[in-house]
This record gives C-alpha cells, sequence and structure tokens, in this order.
C-alpha cells in the first residue's frame, strides 16, 4: 500500500472509529467548503444530497456524468501520497469533464479500505480529494465507505454544458490539436520503474516536475469550456490513456484517419525542458514512447482550420496533424513517406 498506510506508534486504525465516526470525519471536510447556493443538503446529511439544479446549471442546457475508478494495485504508482491518490481521485473523472467542455459542479465518491488502515492515511486522502474539487468549483456533495483488502476509491462527477463536445464529429480536412505538452507523468513512470531496477541518477528538479505531473494531475477544464465555447472545435477526448490510443478511439467514434506530424508533438513541458540539461537517452526512452504512449491530462481535439488562430489565443496548443478519411487508417507523415502508428497505450486488459 502507498506510503505504508498501517497504523505505527499509537496512531488510531480506522476500525477503532468505527464506520460512523469515519463518515462524520469525512462529511466534516466536504461540507466545509460546500456551496450552499447550490448544494442544499449536503455530503452525509441525508439519504441523498439535493442539489439546486437551476443554480448549478446556470441555465445550460445538458447535465454530462462521469464515474472513474482508482485502484492500489493497478492505478498508484511507487512513492504516491495519500493526499496525492485522492487528488487524482477526483482529477481522473474532471478530466473526462473537460473533454466534453462541460463545467463541473458536484462529485461523489465510494471508498474502501482496509480496516487496518491508519485514520490519517483517510484524512489526507479525503483532503486531497476535496482540494482537487474545489480548485476546480466542484462540490463533493456524497458517497460511501467500506471495507476491502486494498484502497480503491471509485468517483462520479457531474458537470453541465450548453453543447458537449463529442468523440465523433472530426471531419476530413480538419486539423488536430492538442493542448498543452505532452510526456511529463510518461517520464516519471520510467524514472520510477528504472530508479528500481538501477542505480541510475537524474536531476532532483527533472525528477520533481515529472512526478508532480504524474501524481497529481491537472486537468483541463477551463481549456475545455474554452474549445467548446469556440464552436469550433469538432471533436475532443482527454489522453490520460496516451496518445495513439487516444486517436484510436477519435477515428472510431468519427469514421476518419489522422495524418500526425510527430515533430509537431510537443514533448515534454517547458518548464521540465528547462530545468536542467537532461538527456532521454541517458535513461533509454524515446520521445515518441513519451509522448505517444503515455498518460497525460491534455486534452486531443480536432478543428475547423479557419477558427484555430482565434482558439490559439484563447488556450496553449499545437496543431499536430490533420484530419484524413478512414481508409487511411492513422499514420505518421514524414516528407513523402508514411509510417503506420502503433496503437498502443494504458489498457486495464
Amino acid at each position: 500500500m502507498p506510503n505504508n498506510p498501517l497504523s505505527k506508534g499509537k496512531e488510531r486504525f480506522i476500525e477503532q472509529l468505527g464506520e460512523r465516526g469515519l463518515i462524520e470525519t469525512i462529511v466534516n471536510k466536504f461540507n466545509a467548503n460546500a456551496n450552499r447556493r447550490i448544494v442544499t443538503v449536503g455530503a452525509g446529511e441525508d439519504d441523498c444530497a439535493v442539489i439546486d439544479v437551476d443554480s448549478a446549471s446556470g441555465g445550460r442546457k445538458y447535465l454530462v456524468v462521469t464515474t472513474d475508478t482508482v485502484q492500489e494495485s493497478t492505478h498508484l504508482p511507487k512513492g504516491i501520497s495519500p493526499f496525492q491518490i485522492g487528488w487524482t481521485a477526483a482529477a481522473v473523472n474532471l478530466s473526462d469533464i473537460a473533454a466534453m467542455g462541460a463545467h463541473p459542479f458536484a462529485f461523489t465518491v465510494a471508498m474502501g479500505v482496509p480496516a487496518r488502515t491508519r485514520s490519517a492515511f483517510v484524512e489526507e486522502v479525503v483532503e486531497g480529494i476535496e482540494k482537487c474539487a474545489s480548485a476546480y468549483h466542484t462540490a463533493v456533495v456524497g458517497g460511501d465507505v467500506t471495507r476491502s483488502k486494498e484502497v480503491i476509491l471509485t468517483g462520479t462527477c457531474l458537470g453541465f454544458a450548453d453543447s458537449p463536445v463529442r468523440r465523433a464529429g472530426a471531419r476530413v480536412g480538419d486539423l488536430v490539436c492538442v493542448t498543452g505538452s505532452l510526456g511529463n507523468a510518461a517520464l516519471a513512470m520510467n524514472l520510477i520503474k528504472r530508479f528500481r531496477d538501477t542505480e541510475l541518477k537524474v536531476p532532483v528538479k527533472v525528477e520533481e516536475i515529472a512526478k508532480k505531473a504524474l501524481f497529481q494531475p491537472m486537468p483541463r477544464i477551463q481549456e475545455g469550456i474554452a474549445l467548446a465555447d469556440s464552436v469550433w472545435v469538432t471533436s475532443m477526448i482527454d489522453i490520460s490513456d496516451g496518445l495513439a490510443l487516444s486517436l484510436a478511439e477519435l477515428a472510431k467514434s468519427s469514421g476518419v484517419g489522422f495524418e500526425i506530424y510527430e515533430d509537431k508533438v510537443p514533448v515534454l513541458s517547458e518548464e521540465l525542458r528547462s530545468a536542467e540539461t537532461f538527456d532521454l537517452s541517458s535513461i533509454g526512452v524515446e520521445r515518441r514512447a513519451l509522448a505517444f504512449y503515455g498518460g497525460d491530462y491534455e486534452l486531443l481535439f480536432t478543428s475547423d482550420a479557419s477558427g484555430l488562430k482565434r482558439i490559439s489565443k484563447t488556450i496553449k496548443m499545437s496543431v499536430i496533424g490533420k484530419v484524413t478519411p478512414h481508409e487511411a487508417g492513422i499514420y505518421f507523415k514524414k516528407g513523402e513517406e508514411k509510417e503506420k502508428i502503433e496503437l498502443i497505450g494504458y489498457q486495464h486488459f
């Protein structure tokens, strides 16, 4: 279990608190920052949370809902803190809301934890959930707690949108774009794996920046809203499972192909590139692997070319290719040469 949440010394186990005591500890934190204009009845106050839909929607037409799970054995990398576990549980759901161009407003979380877990560990997880949700003006309005063999957090996030951007909608001739930069989180995963097996040394600043991207991802809510409001964006998806798989998902949903210019893909953030001189080859990692086969919480989207100049004034983004007919497939274009993109990335099964 990350950071060994089992008790040491005289710290309390959650089984000593009991279910009621644990729930009270959690809901007090969640309700402390609830927007009572929207949340009429908050977490743990009744059988259900009660939300003023008119206030929450702001007149927007569509409700969007997503659910995602963070599980110790499959999602939590070595070195992640309890706070970051909670943050990630909220962030993965908020990222899906961002991919629809929606405004998040409410979050629920079901927590499974072993009985012999430190109460302090749970409190820090809860703190991470609340901090991430509130950073995006989202209230944690309820959930559940149960005993389990390992740490499992299943979150559900709700948002409103005027015109949700779907994966289906890309048109031949549209440009393919990404927000921000790709590869920071993938670099962190490579560092963690290689530190375990070797005596590899990298600059401290490089390690810190990369691991923050992995342990405490920043969902692109404002970028998603701006892209949806632009009316020029035709399809969108978040890149949490890797750019290659995300391209495949958009291609499948929209019935198109993609021509990608590898040298246009922004690999590693400017902050990381300028932190200290660091050669990726020193750890045997290729830029392509970081950008295309790791997971990031950036957005991949297609846009009508005529509106791209306006969009680029609003958000940090890069044009990395164009939409082609479906029969062309998904490929890298280098001069006159074409190379098929290997469609691999993170998958549970």
